[in-house]
Parts: C-alpha cells; sequence; structure tokens
C-alpha cells in the first residue's frame, strides 16, 4: 500500500538574488519509506511585478556533503518560459539516486526584489 506525503520546504520566502545560493531547503532523508519523489510543487508572487524564478536540486550522501545544484540540471530555467508565472507549478523530478536531497531557489535577472516562493515536496511513501 502507497500514499501521497507533502513537505513543506518554503513559505513565503525571499527570492531576490539570482545567485543558485538562494534559500535553501533542509536536507530531506529519502532512506526510509519513501518509494518516490512526485513532484516540487511552488507558488512565486511578487507584489511589484511578475516573479521570475529558477528551481534546482541536489543530492548528497549523509546530509551534509553536498554535490554542487551545478551538478544537476535545473529543474526550471525561468518561469517566464510558462504559460502563467504566477500561477499554481507542479515540477516533475528526476530520479534521485542518492539518499538525500535538498532544494533551492534563485531569481532571474529580471526577478523582482519583492518575490517570495512558497513550496511544497510531495513523495510516494510506502505504508
Amino acid at each position: 500500500m502507497e500514499r501521497l506525503v507533502t513537505k513543506r520546504l518554503f513559505w513565503h520566502t525571499p527570492v531576490s538574488g539570482t545567485a543558485v545560493s538562494g534559500p535553501q531547503s533542509s536536507a530531506i532523508d529519502l532512506r526510509i519509506g519513501v518509494l518516490r519523489l512526485e513532484a516540487l510543487t511552488f507558488i512565486a508572487r511578487s507584489v511589484g511585478s511578475t516573479a521570475d524564478i529558477r528551481a534546482f536540486f541536489r543530492v548528497g550522501a549523509d546530509g551534509g556533503s553536498w554535490g554542487s545544484y551545478a551538478d544537476q540540471t535545473a529543474l526550471l530555467t525561468s518561469t517566464f518560459s510558462l504559460a502563467n508565472p504566477e500561477g499554481y507549478k507542479a515540477l516533475s523530478l528526476p530520479l534521485a539516486l542518492a539518499p538525500f536531497i535538498q532544494f533551492a531557489f534563485s531569481g532571474t535577472g529580471s526577478n523582482p526584489q519583492d518575490t517570495v516562493v512558497t513550496a511544497d515536496l510531495i513523495l510516494r511513501m510506502a505504508q
């Protein structure tokens, strides 16, 4: 038997810079009970303009030693590439093939300074 579990990664978290070292999630342990990463869902908002952000992930062996975000293909390079940049999004996730994963968001060159993001990870778990 399986069930879907949602894990909150960010709640109205500012995303103002263009560096990949923007807000990062806590380490997510994939070793026990996680069958599959289903999706990364998020919504980005800006009061002054239209948010334009990127989404990344990196994997690690122990929750403290990480690869680089540049080692993995970006999950999203710009919300402007989507039909509705400020709508609720669900990004498919690749097979992580590591015991730990971490997520990050950054702005692009056109991202307004007042952008905030709320994001959740949806996991398929063994019952």
